[in-house]
């Protein structure tokens, strides 16, 4: 996987994505589910594409301690400057990593929780998930968690806007590999459904829970036609918190949330 398609995008990611409203919505989605089922002892976490490391800043204040990976230098570049600023360097260390070359990872011991948000593994093809879900077990300890957060084949809210404008051949456009723009570069990205995705999975992880998120909260795209209507976004929200919690939304969403426990 090439860096430099993701430096070009570390610039302007937090202003794209994770500072707007759609963006931060969405974020609280998945750290909801997360403060559900963390335990309030401190876990060693790896977190996998930490972008600009929002989830590890937020993480390393809960009291856990985070290995934030990147392939992206310049994405750890800003993720450095932000913990810092946020006066958890202690608890959060840097590595650049590779999601195809998991097994290189150098680690002192394994992880309680691995965790990959927002579309980071859609980056790979179904060859390289399948080594990938090889890979991490043995990074994980014999109780461990991974908590990935996975762009499904079929988004209700897209679906919707893209018949809205017409653009009839978009519709159903995820059930096909795309080349989706990153700053002018584009990426291949490969959307999976909720069940295809845990089947790379089964034989050596428990499905443990699984919601969607972005079920009636839109794609980040869509943040400029939502740029002033925060008070709908706020109701799409609520709608959300109330019916994105099942298997159906999780295959209807921007994303879905799949949490899995190690097989003993």
């Amino acid at each position: 996987m090439s860096s430099a398609l993701f430096d070009s995008a570390a610039k302007s990611y937090d202003e794209t994505f994770v500072n707007t409203e759609i963006g931060k919505l969405q974020r609280i989605r998945v750290w909801n589910y997360l403060d559900s089922i963390l335990p309030k002892q401190a876990l060693d976490i790896l977190e996998l594409n930490c972008g600009t490391g929002e989830d590890a800043i937020w993480l390393a204040k809960k009291g856990h301690r985070i290995t934030a990976t990147d392939v992206s230098e310049k994405m750890l570049d800003i993720a450095k400057i932000k913990i810092h600023q946020s006066g958890v360097s202690g608890k959060v260390q840097i590595k650049k990593a590779d999601l195809n070359k998991l097994n290189e990872l150098q680690i002192e011991k394994p992880f309680d929780l691995v965790l990959s948000n927002f579309g980071g593994l859609n980056c790979m093809n179904p060859n390289e998930l399948a080594k990938f879900a090889d890979d991490l077990k043995i990074i994980l300890s014999p109780s461990g968690r991974f908590i990935s957060v996975v762009m499904p084949d079929f988004c209700f809210t897209e679906s919707a806007y893209m018949l809205f404008k017409f653009r009839f051949e978009d519709i159903f456009r995820r059930k096909k590999v795309q080349k989706v723009s990153v700053n002018g570069s584009e990426v291949n990205t490969f959307y999976y459904s909720p069940g295809y995705y845990y089947s790379f999975f089964k034989e050596h992880f428990n499905l443990f829970g699984k919601i969607g998120v972005g079920f009636t909260i839109p794609p980040s795209y869509l943040n400029n036609f939502f740029k002033n209507k925060s008070t709908l976004l706020k109701i799409l929200y609520n709608i959300e918190e109330i019916f994105g919690n099942n298997f159906i939304a999780a295959s209807a969403s921007d994303h879905f949330l799949i949490d899995l426990s190690l097989k003993r």
